[in-house]
């Protein structure tokens, strides 16, 4: 069942890149679609107006793929044979723990990675990163780590690296019984809260079909025509990016560490640092050819969408916070998911203190349940408070969306490289994490924003 699941996943590849290229070739000559082209694109697409009548093929094909992934699963349910346990995971594996329970081990994984090849990943690590690479079709330079490691933590990813010694790690050593440790302080990730989509095992090239304008209606004389008109599609097209963080273990920690917590110490640290990269570059990420386009940046939706509260910046005002939803609204868009505000820590204190009536006893933008306009308000550090704008400084942001218009799509899990080169003078061990993604927004005209708001509160 397999083979044929793989078999249809080429075919459906197929026939994407064949709509992808009509889509491509009418766009390169400035038309649109002929009636033959447009008939080809709906029968793979499917008709967006008619799904249940009309799904199209490579929709058909990507429902019969998922029916047989699921036999599959169910039929591998509790068989632990060598060839064919861990489809699906997790199941238990007493090699690893020795008391029955099944537990992926990165520490483990790292460990052997570090031995040169004296010993090879085997166990369960190499069970995971194998069907990993089996379902995305990917090498990893190193292994794959799974999906459940990151999952706690929205993927808490960044471009930051740090150094993990028993000096650092000093809640793991022997002489202190705690099993647990003080976390760093960290900004606050806030878009997968908002609602921000996830596209997970992506392979090769990868759009979303987009509806980019309607069929016109007429009104017409008795027995006269109406004049044609077609829908026309674009794409949303996602390319790969690279977010890379590394952390340094020492040889100590390896020979001291007493705690559970350590292995997920190492864990949450990549991943924290590494999800902090993809919600920023969601953010503010400047779109260049190595970090995706984030809301700030994106012209689509500054140069049109952003509301302006003064030539230098200005003291937010009710009208203007609830202007940022009458935008998504004008746009169509408001239909489209829940719409959320985000703002810094200087925002969120600032709309807490402006009043929108009243002075004696006054009620404030945003509430004592933390919403504006009935809608939620989120705070994060990742959103910047140094913006100018003519004189004024150390201005702030508000965005404004609807955030299931915001995809983040990966094309691998978390390629892990275990690099024990570098620092082999001290005995320490490089552990390189990397993912390969992309973030693009379905609809600018789900956002709106606000670039110039002056804080009341005390830098």
């Amino acid at each position: 069942m397999r083979e044929k699941a793989s078999e249809l996943r080429a075919q459906r590849a197929k026939l994407l890149d064949e709509a992808r290229e009509i889509v491509e070739r009418s766009e390169k000559e400035n038309r649109v679609m002929t009636k033959d082209e447009e008939a080809r694109h709906v029968a793979i697409c499917g008709d967006f107006a008619h799904r249940d009548k009309f799904p199209g093929e490579a929709n058909q094909l990507a429902q019969r793929i998922s029916q047989i992934e699921r036999q599959i699963a169910v039929d591998n349910m509790g068989d632990e044979t060598p060839e064919r346990r861990s489809r699906p995971l997790p199941h238990e594996d007493p090699a690893n723990t020795g008391d029955g329970k099944h537990r992926w081990s990165l520490m483990k994984a790292v460990r052997q990675m570090a031995s040169k090849g004296l010993e090879p990943l085997d166990g369960l690590e190499k069970e995971v990163s194998a069907e990993i690479s089996h379902r995305t079709d990917k090498t990893p330079q190193g292994f794959f780590m799974p999906y459940r490691t990151t999952r706690r933590t929205y993927r808490d990813w960044d471009r930051e690296k740090r150094a993990l010694d028993s000096n650092q790690g000093a809640g793991s050593v022997p002489t202190v019984l705690d099993r647990d440790w003080i976390e760093l302080l960290r900004n606050k990730m806030q878009v997968m809260a908002a609602g921000a989509r996830e596209i997970l095992d992506l392979k090769g090239k990868f759009a979303i079909p987009r509806q980019n304008a309607a069929a016109t209606a007429y009104w017409v004389a008795e027995s006269a025509a109406p004049t044609g008109t077609n829908q026309t599609l674009d794409q949303v097209l996602f390319t790969p990016h690279t977010i890379g963080a590394f952390t340094d273990i020492s040889r100590r920690f390896f020979e001291l560490t007493i705690l559970d917590s350590g292995e997920e110490f190492v864990e949450e640290d990549l991943t924290a640092i590494l999800g902090r990269g993809v919600d920023l570059a969601a953010l503010n990420g400047p779109g260049n050819s190595f970090t995706p386009l984030g809301i700030l940046q994106n012209t689509g939706i500054t140069a049109t969408r952003t509301v302006s509260l003064g030539t230098n910046g200005a003291a937010p005002t009710w009208s203007a916070v609830v202007e940022l939803y009458t935008i998504v609204s004008r746009g169509n868009a408001a239909d489209l998911g829940e719409f959320v505000y985000l703002g810094n820590g200087d925002v969120e204190g600032t709309l807490a203190t402006t009043a929108k009536i009243g002075s004696t006893f006054p009620y404030f933008i945003l509430d004592d349940n933390r919403r504006i306009y009935a809608k939620r308000f989120l705070a994060t550090q990742q959103l910047p408070n140094n913006l100018t704008k003519g004189s004024g400084t150390s201005l702030s942001p508000i965005i404004g969306g609807i955030w299931n218009q915001l995809v983040l799509a990966y094309w691998s899990g978390v390629d892990i490289l275990v690099d024990p080169y570098t620092g082999s003078s001290t005995g320490t061990v490089r552990i390189v994490a990397l993912q390969d993604m992309d973030i693009q927004a379905r609809h600018n005209e789900a956002f709106s924003v606000i670039v110039d708001m002056v804080s009341n509160q005390t830098q």
